[in-house]
């Protein structure tokens, strides 16, 4: 995989382009895979890291972005590359490594459950099958990892149907995975998003297993696991 190439941020005209400046001067127009609103994050002449289009690929963008070094102390990368969570959640899962959903005899991915589609269908070696869904945290607020960063009607309707199939005798995950070290805990941004935050407590109190784990990544794209963080609801 090619080397990240140094930015900073000028513009995003809208929610999957954005305008950088490389090093030598020259404005780019990149692909931003992210759709959230990362207001917080994408401010004028921030630094990013942006990954070279695949050679001979048919796209109107030779940039993706894929990190933002974050304005405010302490100042980490912050990941925006969307296919990077599940990447590191189905690397967790395969080695049993988030509590409670056991060791792993059997992954699959991108699952058909009722009207939504899940990230991951876990097998363990001694419990059910378990769908697990992985939502992606950028957004921190006074050391608290929160999601949504935008109201997200797919997400309400991922929590309704997992906490259905565990109330009908199933067994459900979500794993929130923060792509920042410095978050303490994550809990739903009810003020952004309220009927998330209120799926979110139903998901709990019906069983549906909460975690999330957080990352510190490096300016090379390196994600380092730091260790699983509690959910508050």
């Amino acid at each position: 995989m090619p080397a990240l190439v140094a930015a900073r941020f000028v513009a995003r005209p809208n929610r999957f382009i954005v305008m950088a400046r490389l090093s030598d001067g020259r404005l780019v127009r990149c692909h931003m895979a992210d759709p959230g609103r990362l207001r917080e994050l994408l401010l004028p002449d921030v630094d990013l890291r942006l990954r070279p289009a695949p050679v001979g690929a048919k796209r109107s963008t030779a940039y993706s972005v894929v990190l933002v070094h974050a304005p405010m102390a302490p100042r980490p990368w912050v990941s925006l590359d969307t296919t990077l969570p599940n990447r590191l959640a189905g690397d967790l899962l395969r080695r049993g490594a988030i509590r409670g959903l056991g060791g792993c005899a059997a992954l699959r991915r991108e699952v058909t459950h009722g009207r939504s589609r899940f990230d991951f269908l876990l097998s363990p070696r001694r419990a059910r099958d378990t769908f697990v869904e992985v939502k992606s945290v950028t957004l921190v607020v006074n050391g608290v990892g929160r999601f949504p960063d935008a109201p997200t009607t797919r997400g309400c309707r991922h929590l309704r149907e997992l906490t259905d199939h565990v109330r009908a005798g199933g067994r459900a995950a979500v794993l929130f995975v923060v792509q920042r070290p410095d978050v303490g805990s994550v809990r739903a941004h009810g003020e952004t998003d309220p009927e998330f935050a209120r799926a979110l407590a139903m998901a709990r109190q019906a069983g549906v297993m909460l975690r999330a784990v957080r990352y510190r990544l490096t300016a090379a794209g390196q994600a380092l696991y730091l260790g699983p963080v509690p959910v508050r609801v």
